[in-house]
């Protein structure tokens, strides 16, 4: 039996010896927050839901009953051919998903200033495989959108709300 639990207890002892940590919940200095952009954005849609499920911090209805306004002032996703075959038909694109956003009280006052973020990805293509490149770059454009979610939530917890 002691066995056994050393055998268990042996690689918690050394993942938490490098530093691994689950995400767990994220600590705002605000208790509630109005997320304002296009109710459909994916971006929208998703940081609402991650700030519901790791955070304390509600989502206000309207910007009059919130400590803090999210302001999401554009997103895009774009695709640049970035390599081609020697036929010059595409092989390679470069996947770009860019948001910019500024955090404010109701009030006015800039909390976060308005700031882009933006994340890459290359998508090699075939064309012989449309729809599956189509359906990868559906995947790589979520997966950069996760990756920016994660950097804002990061740029939130910053934030301290004046007094």
């Amino acid at each position: 039996m002691k066995r056994r639990s050393v055998v268990v207890l042996a690689p918690l002892a050394l993942l938490s010896a490098c530093g691994f940590q689950l995400r767990g919940s994220t600590d705002l200095s605000f208790h509630s927050l109005f997320v304002q952009g296009t109710p459909t954005s994916g971006f929208v849609i998703a940081l609402k839901r991650r700030i519901a499920a790791t955070t304390a911090t509600r989502i206000a209805p309207d910007a009059k009953s919130a400590q803090a306004v999210f302001t999401l002032l554009g997103e895009s996703q774009t695709q640049t051919a970035q390599a081609y075959n020697a036929d010059g038909t595409v092989a390679q694109y470069l996947l770009r998903y860019t948001v910019r956003f500024q955090l404010a009280t109701p009030q006015g006052k800039v909390l976060i200033a308005p700031t882009d973020l933006s994340q890459t990805s290359n998508l090699s293509y075939n064309s012989s495989a449309t729809l599956a490149k189509a359906n990868e770059s559906d995947l790589l454009y979520r997966g950069m959108r996760e990756e920016l979610i994660d950097r804002l939530m990061y740029q939130l917890a910053a934030v301290r709300m004046p007094n």
